[in-house]
């Protein structure tokens, strides 16, 4: 079976769970047979994927380098998974326009006359020839470059084979939409979150209003939890039967005492890992960490990730009186990442809604305890956690304070953690979704 899946990242270089999410279950469908082609917005070149087949897709000339069975397109676009309208200047720097124009007729538009380049060039402000020369794509609105996707994808689909599309989130719906509907075949979206979980009650209705065409138009969606599933159907209106549940699964780690050896703070650690933002409860973490750290003077509260709520949390702390206990590491991944984890005590997740939490069971893998809101995907898997609404921010700050107290419980949580970590494979998630693709085609599967 082939499938062109549209998705937004890669790793190493990632903005959130997307991209861990798509490696882990593009490498368990390739040991399945599935060939995949993966079409993504930017390679950066260092990407660790010896399952994949690069192809690089700037204008009519292409880079490839063979492997197993996927093969993955990059597409000039100014996108992300978690870019917003209001984030999209943030990309981008100052840069000359003569380079710009260098390298949007070598790259993007080599079918420009120079009078008409310059006519495009001049509608631009600086920032936005900066996109170009990053080689991110060429467009002011964030909409206007999910169209660009959709435009360049349509051309690379003509020149794949493919029984099935499978798209990665609303930025990815457009493009599968058109492409599905050009070639008869059925298209598969894949909702790790929607722009109710994002956004509450400020939801922007043209993401709303695209997420609601995607899912609509698919022949099949798949959840990232049932919590996910449940939201996916009442906000567009769409019978389960056409809505998957479909758990992310863990790409274990070696967990390494070097760094708890290391640790470079001398108190407990509390870690908050994640966007910045109104989903992710990070105002409830702080209000929980003022009353902790009233009974636990010592504790260390790392809220780590980066958001447009950043400098207003970092204005709470200091207006809480808790700045000396808090530390602002901003986006963390890698080294740093599994640094950040290993020395933490506790980590808590207070999101208002998560479609799942894939932090959750990194933590978990690092042998930090989980402390998690009950409108969490991640706990219909996860039930050696402590489990809270994210409003109870007193029973939080108590959660907090046992578990730094009590060693021995945290250890209980752990070891049945790991358990049920061994049965959260991306290779199950790959046999649910083979088995979504299998339904769609009409394929007899045992």
């Amino acid at each position: 079976m082939k499938v062109l899946m549209l998705g937004w990242e890669y790793p190493p270089h990632i903005a959130g769970g997307l991209g861990v999410a798509c490696e882990g279950l593009t490498k368990a469908l390739a040991q399945l047979g599935v060939e995949i082609t993966f079409v993504v917005p930017k390679l950066m070149g260092d990407e660790n994927a010896p399952h994949m087949n690069l192809r690089d897709a700037c204008g009519k000339k292409y880079k490839r380098r063979r492997q197993k069975r996927i093969k993955t397109f990059e597409i000039p676009v100014a996108l992300a998974p978690y870019l917003t309208e209001e984030s999209f200047d943030d990309l981008v720097g100052e840069l000359d326009l003569p380079e710009t124009r260098r390298l949007l007729n070598k790259n993007f538009f080599p079918k420009f006359t120079r009078s008409e380049l310059d006519k495009f060039l001049a509608s631009l402000t600086l920032a936005k020839r900066a996109q170009i020369l990053l080689g991110a794509g060429y467009n002011a609105q964030v909409y206007e470059q999910v169209a660009l996707f959709a435009d360049l994808v349509f051309e690379i689909a003509k020149e794949e084979e493919f029984d099935i599309v499978h798209a990665h989130d609303w930025m990815t719906f457009p493009a599968g939409i058109a492409v599905a509907q050009a070639a008869g075949v059925p298209l598969i979206t894949h909702v790790h979150s929607l722009e109710y979980d994002r956004s509450g009650p400020g939801i922007n209705p043209r993401i709303d209003a695209i997420e609601k065409a995607g899912t609509g138009f698919a022949t099949a969606i798949c959840a990232v939890s049932e919590h996910t599933r449940q939201v996916v159907q009442k906000q567009h209106c769409l019978p389960l039967s056409k809505i998957f549940t479909v758990h992310n699964g863990n790409l274990s780690k070696k967990v390494t005492k070097f760094h708890k050896d290391k640790a470079k703070w001398t108190g407990p650690v509390v870690l908050f890992l994640g966007r910045v933002t109104l989903q992710k409860g990070p105002a409830t973490f702080l209000y929980a960490a003022q009353k902790v750290i009233a009974y636990l003077p010592d504790t260390i509260f790392v809220m780590a990730g980066t958001g447009d709520l950043l400098p207003s949390m970092k204005q709470l702390a200091k207006d809480l009186g808790i700045s000396s206990n808090l530390i602002f590491p901003g986006f963390v991944k890698g080294r740093a990442l599994e640094e950040i984890l290993s020395i933490a005590n506790l980590y808590v997740m207070p999101s208002i809604s998560e479609p799942f939490g894939l932090s959750a069971l990194e933590a978990v893998d690092f042998e930090t305890p989980a402390l998690i809101s009950k409108q969490s995907g991640v706990g219909e898997v996860l039930n050696h956690a402590l489990k809270f609404d994210y409003w109870k921010i007193q029973t939080l700050a108590d959660y907090i304070i046992n578990g730094l107290l009590h060693p021995e419980m945290c250890q209980d949580m752990i070891d049945g953690a790991k358990l049920e970590l061994k049965k959260l494979t991306w290779q199950a998630a790959a046999k649910k979704v083979l088995k979504i693709y299998q339904h769609v085609c009409g394929v007899q599967h045992a």
